[in-house]
């Protein structure tokens, strides 16, 4: 549970509130967490919590993330590891999000969302690594450099990176790519269907093609040329109607008809993703900061889950949040309310 309280000392600097409040604290959120609900309606620290929260930054709350996480994967062994990027979006019924906030369609009611693009480890087991917010008019090749170089530093080895069909951008592929001196980085990308990726699939011959498919983008007033290699999967499965469908990949890997399998960990993050909305802690705040902050608690609650399963027994994820709150409620003596005379 130290990583838990780690967090919170070094995000939003509670510590000077003392061992008690923060341990309350943490029983509040995980109870938040536990029932989906605000913290306004399970303890009284919510504004005080707020108040820090607007006077950090982003880049302190990732670094507040990073020290446990080191500490976690080096205790968990991971070594060789696969990643995913992917983007996790929190549906929002407000009308102050502003530029933060990015329209969608609509989506049980809301036609905005705060999106955050996601980095996690889906092989050999399921870990959330690291979430960059996604507002209107970011970029969002350069959010994903700065999550695989966030990546490229911890004591891991990556082996594999696997993209949806949304981060088929030309800038990443050259990045990824590095033709400029750096040391590339192994990728898989599910390419959609377009003009030419549909006559590479008419060229193909049999169940497997091989292809270089060449890309140019713009940057800082200046025009980069790249490349990458498309391998189309003909009749790689069967949609609900019984239909064959293909499937186009760019990758820098051996083109062999084992990418499909191997791409099918990526859906590992979604997984994660689903498991992180059963311990959603809402807001009614409207500053990206404690929007952040709780979805950064968010990923931190899946992590200390799973350090719990291998370390200390398997528990369900919700009866590991009770856990949690149990384990911060634990001598502290509930005291009820002061009776208030009525005049």
């Amino acid at each position: 549970m130290s990583i838990l309280t780690s967090f919170l000392d070094k995000s939003v600097s509670l510590s000077q509130m003392g061992k008690r409040w923060e341990s309350a604290l943490c029983a509040d959120l995980a109870e938040a967490a536990r029932t989906i609900s605000y913290t306004e309606t399970v303890g009284n620290k919510a504004d005080t919590v707020h108040r820090y929260a607007k006077r950090s930054d982003h880049h302190t709350m990732k670094r507040a993330v990073e020290y446990p996480l080191r500490k976690v994967i080096k205790r968990l062994g991971l070594k060789q590891v696969e990643l995913a990027i992917d983007g996790k979006k929190d549906l929002y019924y407000g009308n102050k999000g502003r530029h933060h906030a990015r329209g969608i369609k609509s989506e049980h009611g809301a036609d905005e969302a705060w999106e955050y693009i996601v980095i996690s480890i889906v092989h050999p087991m399921r870990i959330p690594l690291m979430a960059i917010p996604y507002p209107m008019g970011a970029d969002l090749t350069e959010i994903c450099i700065e999550l695989l170089e966030f990546a490229k530093k911890l004591p891991i080895h990556i082996t594999k990176i696997l993209f949806d069909r949304g981060f088929y951008i030309w800038h990443l592929i050259d990045y990824l790519e590095s033709q400029r001196g750096r040391e590339p980085l192994p990728y898989q990308i599910l390419v959609p269907q377009n003009e030419a990726t549909k006559e590479y699939v008419k060229t193909t011959k049999g169940e497997l093609g091989v292809f270089t498919h060449k890309g140019k983008y713009s940057k800082e007033k200046s025009t980069w040329k790249t490349q990458t290699t498309i391998v189309v999967c003909k009749n790689a499965g069967k949609n609900k109607k019984g239909k064959s469908y293909d499937m186009i990949f760019a990758t820098n890997l051996k083109p062999t008809w084992n990418l499909i399998r191997q791409y099918k960990r990526r859906w590992n993050i979604e997984t994660g993703f689903r498991v992180m909305e059963e311990g959603k802690i809402k807001t009614k705040s409207n500053n990206p900061l404690i929007r952040f902050f709780y979805f950064l608690l968010r990923a931190l609650f899946t992590l200390i889950w799973k350090v719990h399963k291998v370390f200390r027994c398997h528990a369900t994820y919700k009866r590991f949040l009770k856990l949690v709150e149990s384990h911060f409620r634990k001598g502290m003596v509930w005291k009820p309310p002061p009776i208030v005379p009525v005049c």
